[in-house]
């Protein structure tokens, strides 16, 4: 069995690297990001997730997306 995670993201640059750390026992991390303008992407990519971007309109919407 495979597990996936799903992580929303926003400029997330200072808590995502302690994120995708405690997440080292997944096998597939999916990064939804909307449209950040800091580092997080580069840090996603670093971690080896998927990256997928969406402009973000509501909480559910974004997940349904997800």
């Amino acid at each position: 069995m495979s597990v996936s995670v799903l992580i929303m993201t926003l400029n997330e640059e200072a808590s995502l690297p302690a994120c995708l750390a405690s997440l080292s026992w997944c096998d597939d991390i999916v990064i939804l990001d909307s449209f950040s303008t800091d580092q997080t992407l580069e840090i996603a990519r670093k971690a080896g997730a998927r990256i997928y971007q969406h402009k973000y309109e509501t909480e559910t919407k974004q997940r349904m997306y997800g």
